[in-house]
């Protein structure tokens, strides 16, 4: 279970929204969890905020929640799995290494399609964007709309899943830690967002690396 947690806490480092202000709330499902544990983390919402070159994505269910900031210094990450409650931070340095070592300099290849369809209100088109994984070259159908600029925060950060795309992820599915994870919009908004959002406290809260969370264990 911690790994899984952690699994959804780091996989929203693939996205970028720079340069705009808003939000966005994603539905996640997860298919390929065993039954009762399936049962245990309910249904899973992901809300996104972005404003300058700050984001924040928040994602809550049953059995946990994490909190994820990222600035143009790197990134703090908080999580807390039934009162259990730990924190990490990233630095822009770790990131911009990660990335990297994890893309080899390669972006995502990006297909678009004549497809279409209306999501949370939006006229969204299909792209399929191609990743180059460590275990070779993965396809994802994305599916985004025009109407919402996506910007990459650039950087460095090669590992950005929607890297080049014309406009917002709307929905979209992907494998992590062995399970298929697909999110889907559900509302946007374009409205302001208060600067207080992006100030997280982390009173309450163990520090620990994130190599020792990744392990579930650590000091």
């Amino acid at each position: 279970m911690k790994k899984l947690i952690t699994a959804v806490a780091i996989l929203l480092n693939a996205f970028a929204y720079a340069q705009h202000e808003g939000s966005v709330t994603y539905v996640m499902t997860m298919e390929g969890l065993p039954p009762e544990q399936a049962a245990m983390m309910g249904d899973m919402e992901t809300k996104i905020f972005f404003k300058d070159k700050k984001s924040l994505s928040e994602t809550s269910s049953m059995m946990f929640s994490t909190k994820q900031l990222t600035d143009e210094n790197g990134q703090l990450i908080l999580m807390d799995q039934m009162g259990n409650k730990v924190f990490t931070r990233v630095s822009k340095a770790e990131m911009d290494k990660m990335a990297a070592e994890a893309n080899k300099d390669k972006d995502p290849k990006i297909e678009y399609t004549n497809e279409s369809k209306s999501i949370a209100g939006y006229d969204c088109k299909k792209a399929i964007v191609t990743l180059n994984g460590k275990d070779g070259e993965v396809k994802s159908d994305v599916w985004y709309t025009e109407k919402v600029p996506y910007v990459s925060q650039g950087g460095g950060r090669k590992q950005e899943m929607f890297k080049g795309l014309k406009g917002m992820p709307m929905e979209f599915s992907f494998k992590q830690q062995g399970m298929n994870i697909k999110m889907s919009a559900k509302e946007v908004s374009l409205n302001k967002v208060p600067d207080s959002v992006f100030v997280l406290s982390t009173e309450g809260y163990t520090e620990k690396k994130m190599d020792d969370i990744k392990k579930g264990g650590g000091k």
